[in-house]
This record gives C-alpha cells, sequence and structure tokens, in this order.
C-alpha cells in the first residue's frame, strides 16, 4: 500500500477546475490490469472527482497522458475514445516512466466550472 499523496484531488482557479493525474488503483488499493483496464479506470476516477464539483465528462477541456510504453498508445487511444465519444478535449500524450510500479497509464484534466461547446 502506498502512502497518501501530498496533493489535492481538484483544486479551482477562477472558471476552471484543475484535476490532479488519476492511476488505476481498484478498491484494494492496487494497480492491476492491461493499458486497456487501467485507461477506463483513470477516466472513471477522473468523472468521480468532477461529480464531486457538479460536472461530468463533457466539462474536460484538456488532459495531459502519461504512458509507460509507446506500444501500448493504440490500446490507449481506444480505451479513451470510447470513453469520450464525440466529445474531443484537447490531449498531450507523453511516453516516460510512472512513479508507481504496474502504472501504464496517468491521466489529469482541466476542466470548465462553465457550461463547455466545441
Amino acid at each position: 500500500m502506498i502512502s497518501a499523496p501530498h496533493l489535492s484531488p481538484a483544486m479551482v482557479a477562477g472558471d476552471l477546475l484543475f484535476l490532479s493525474g488519476q492511476l488505476a488503483f481498484g478498491p484494494d488499493g492496487q494497480i492491476e490490469g492491461d493499458v486497456t483496464h487501467q485507461t477506463a479506470l483513470c477516466l472513471e476516477r477522473l468523472e468521480n472527482v468532477l461529480h464531486q464539483h457538479g460536472l461530468d465528462r463533457s466539462a474536460i477541456l484538456k488532459t495531459s497522458v502519461w504512458l509507460a510504453d509507446r506500444s501500448a498508445f493504440a490500446a490507449f487511444n481506444e480505451a479513451y475514445s470510447a470513453f469520450f465519444g464525440e466529445w474531443r478535449p484537447a490531449r498531450s500524450t507523453v511516453i516516460s516512466g510512472l512513479a508507481i510500479e504496474g502504472a501504464l497509464v496517468e491521466i489529469d484534466a482541466v476542466a470548465s466550472l462553465q457550461s463547455t461547446s466545441t
């Protein structure tokens, strides 16, 4: 089990909500699964934070993604696209080692506290 990180799940600045990076921790506090499963879980965790602020996934304006393995990009992108559907937030994707053993993807986001449009 990992000790609690020194961060806030989200911070408000003006009309923006900045969401901390999410990893694919399951209910048991462990990270498991392939990149598809981990991507879906990271996005669900982001959406849970959004719900705490009365928002849904359509409020997300920008995501930043860290992938541990370049060869996992296609599987990640498919899971990411399935989550967002027609909504296409701006996105940066970086291939990088992640701080937690077993983590294949980490995703953070910036959301609007106001209604969004394309």
